[in-house]
């Protein structure tokens, strides 16, 4: 905790299709930072804390830069000044605990008990990398969640972000996942997550493009859980299906409910047959699986 008697809080408001790529242009000028879209709001809502005063110009333009790139008007950007005794209890208000299916997702600064039958997970909020919020990781949680009376072997989780989906997967299964990344970034918050959530012993995180890593190519996995975007996806597909095991499930994201056809096409092409499709504030979910 800081010692001054203030903070800064900066927030914007931005479609939530660009929420990600907003929330990666001001972290490098905050200490913290996260997200949040509710169903039925038409924004997501960035906000970054930092101790010392943000650099207001820097900022302004990593947001313009965002927003051209991402073919958006440029958010408004608002910076204040709040209580340093507020910090944390405004920060529980606007990320709080979350549950989805099995699983009760808390940030850092949550001390209170987990429910009774539910499986922790202690991910900080930090949209860049996935804290739960999202529809797109809560659509694979549910997917995950309809598999828990099935016990895939190994487990994949391709562009695992801050690890979520992995750890989850370990916590129910208690079987080995590895997880990987194209991002440092992510690969590093990852490890940091897996091990407070203490499956350092089931998940191995690595940093590597695609499915190119060597740890990853000696395997076969019985499920592969894919939280991307999808024209990669789309690009992996054959990839995916050579390190699917046979009957092996997928859960695949980061899909607009308009991604979700030519995904699947592009899988289905290698015969996997879609079983089910999970949709959740304007985003899809698939799970597909192998002959």
């Amino acid at each position: 905790m800081p010692l001054q008697d203030t903070i800064y809080r900066l927030s914007l408001s931005v479609p939530p299709s660009s929420a990600d790529a907003f929330a990666r242009a001001i972290e490098p000028h905050v200490d913290s930072v996260a997200w949040t879209a509710s169903e039925g709001i038409p924004k997501a809502k960035i906000t970054g804390f930092a101790e010392g005063p943000p650099n207001e110009l820097a900022i302004s333009t990593a947001v313009a830069i965002t927003a051209a790139s991402q073919d958006v008007l440029e958010p408004d950007i608002t910076i204040e000044r709040i209580p340093v005794r507020n910090w944390v209890v405004e920060n529980i208000k606007q990320f709080p605990p979350e549950t989805v299916a099995r699983w009760f997702i808390y940030g850092a600064v949550f001390h209170g008990p987990v429910p009774v039958g539910k499986l922790g997970l202690r991910i900080p909020a930090g949209g860049a990398f996935g804290s739960g919020d999202h529809g797109t990781t809560r659509g694979c949680m549910l997917a995950m969640d309809e598999l828990h009376a099935e016990t895939p072997r190994r487990i994949l989780d391709m562009g695992c972000g801050s690890g979520i989906l992995g750890i989850a997967a370990a916590k129910m299964w208690r079987v080995p996942v590895t997880a990987s990344d194209i991002d440092p970034v992510a690969t590093r918050i990852s490890r940091e997550n897996i091990a407070a959530n203490r499956v350092g012993n089931l998940v191995r995180a690595h940093h590597a493009t695609g499915y190119r890593h060597p740890d990853i190519r000696r395997h076969r996995y019985d499920l592969i859980v894919s939280n991307i975007l999808a024209r990669p996806l789309m690009r992996m597909a054959r990839d995916l299906v050579r390190q699917l095991a046979p009957g092996g499930t997928v859960i695949l994201s980061g899909l607009l409910e308009s991604d979700g056809n030519r995904v699947h096409t592009a899988h289905a092409y290698h015969r996997l047959r879609l079983q089910r499709r999970i949709y959740i504030d304007g985003w899809v979910t698939l799970v597909l699986k192998a002959p």
